[in-house]
């Protein structure tokens, strides 16, 4: 597996391209913007790109969503399933406010807590894990964790946006997080990777 970061410029997110080395096929982990570097990428290496996956409907997290549709017309966009309303009102994914636009995302697909994806040889399992939003999703691969908002180096989500609470997203790390194993590899929605191990001793918001 391979794992590239994109998409960090201005008030976006890291945006995650995942890679399976056996089969040249991939997925997207969050798009705060369209970044063209990761399509030319993709398209010099003839990846088969098959899903983009929002760990969130915040509008940091979704602005590149529709250009990369445009350049994978494969692709499918997923989120988890609590997380469609906030997708479909700019008023709750806070959009204009950060981009100055309202979005709008319609999801092809949706997942449910215990779910499971397989693409080419990696199989993602999807872990539901509300206080951030709602929806709040982490997609576990093997030893890797794709944490959203939901898990910091040294830090957690914020949790005073509507759908936000801090006692849900403690119980989320605690219980659905903090049970991996400690070499398990974390990368976050923002800022540096980290793991589990390193979180569970450092992490003084849980």
């Amino acid at each position: 597996m391979e794992i590239k970061i994109y998409g960090q410029q201005g008030a976006a997110c890291n945006t995650y391209l995942v890679i399976d080395s056996n089969t040249n096929q991939g997925f997207i982990v969050d798009a705060g913007i369209y970044d063209a570097e990761l399509v030319d990428e993709a398209q010099k290496r003839g990846l088969t790109i098959t899903h983009l996956i929002l760990t969130h409907g915040h509008g940091d997290h979704v602005s590149g969503v529709e250009g990369y549709r445009q350049a994978f017309p494969q692709l499918k966009v997923m989120a988890h399933e609590a997380e469609r309303e906030m997708l479909k009102n700019p008023e709750l994914n806070f959009s204009r406010e950060i981009w100055g636009k309202p979005i709008v995302v319609h999801l092809d697909e949706m997942v449910k807590e215990g779910e499971s994806l397989l693409i080419g040889d990696l199989e993602l399992q999807f872990l539901h894990t509300p206080g951030h939003t709602k929806g709040g999703l982490c997609i576990l691969v093997e030893r890797v964790l794709f944490s959203g908002d939901t898990l910091f180096r040294n830090s957690i989500g914020r949790t005073d946006f509507p759908g936000g609470s801090f006692e849900e997203i403690r119980d989320s790390i605690h219980h659905k997080l903090f049970v991996l194993p400690d070499d398990t590899d974390v990368f976050p929605g923002h800022m540096e990777p980290t793991n589990i191990g390193y979180e569970k001793e450092n992490n003084f918001f849980v």
